[in-house]
C-alpha cells in the first residue's frame, strides 16, 4: 500500500486524496474505482471536486483487514494507470 494512505484505528479506516491535472483523468479514475469496488464487493466513501478525489475506506468489521488494504492497493494502481496516460 502506498504511503499516501492515512490509517486510523477508531473507526478503522484508510484515507487518501488524489490530485489530477484534468477532469477527464479524474472521471476515468472514478470509473476505475467503481470497477475495483464491484470486483472486491467493497465500496469506499468518495467525494470529489474539479481537480481532486478524496477516498475513505471504512473497515467492514471495525478493524482494518485484507479486503480494506486490497481495495486501497487497487485504487493506487488505478491512479497510476490514469495519471500515466498521455
Amino acid at each position: 500500500m502506498n504511503e499516501r494512505w492515512k490509517q486510523k484505528d477508531k473507526p478503522g479506516s484508510l484515507e487518501s486524496r488524489f490530485e489530477f491535472d484534468s477532469f477527464e483523468k479524474l472521471r476515468s479514475f472514478l470509473d476505475q474505482i467503481a470497477e475495483e469496488s464491484e470486483r472486491l464487493d467493497h465500496h469506499a466513501n468518495i467525494s470529489f471536486g474539479r481537480e481532486h478525489v478524496a477516498v475513505i475506506i471504512y473497515a467492514k468489521t471495525g478493524t482494518l483487514g485484507k479486503s480494506d488494504f486490497d481495495l486501497a492497493d487497487g485504487i493506487d494502481k488505478s491512479f497510476q494507470r490514469v495519471t500515466q496516460q498521455p
